[in-house]
């Protein structure tokens, strides 16, 4: 889709091309649409297209939109929070790590993603 911003696509045609179950990307679509980075034309001809330029969306905000940031705040061994006192064996390390990862994420637009891909 990103490859093809002004382009309508269904879910029907996502799907195919994505082939990931449809009751999941439905619920995609509906949070990148609740969030403004796309909109649905309903009709015979409907579909999804983007509302805001693919230079603008950084993988950071389409997971803040769909499962938002703090999923990745998790502790590496399963703890709920490492307390203060403490910490896990991984804390730094993941901190770290987590860190450059939303930079990252950050820092990558779809845009860039498609035309890496052409």
């Amino acid at each position: 889709m990103a490859a093809n911003q002004d382009t309508v696509m269904s879910a029907s045609e996502l799907n195919k091309k994505l082939q990931i179950p449809y009751p999941y990307l439905r619920q995609i679509l509906a949070n990148l649409s609740r969030s403004g980075f796309i909109r649905s034309n309903r009709g015979r001809n409907g579909g999804f297209i983007f509302r805001k330029s693919t230079k603008k969306i950084s993988l950071a905000d389409i997971l803040e939109a769909t499962d938002g940031l703090e999923t990745l705040n998790r502790c590496m061994l399963g703890f709920n929070e490492c307390p203060f006192d403490n910490q896990c064996a991984m804390h730094t390390t993941w901190e770290q790590t987590r860190s450059n990862i939303v930079k990252i994420l950050k820092e990558t637009t779809l845009n860039s993603l498609s035309t890496k891909r052409k």
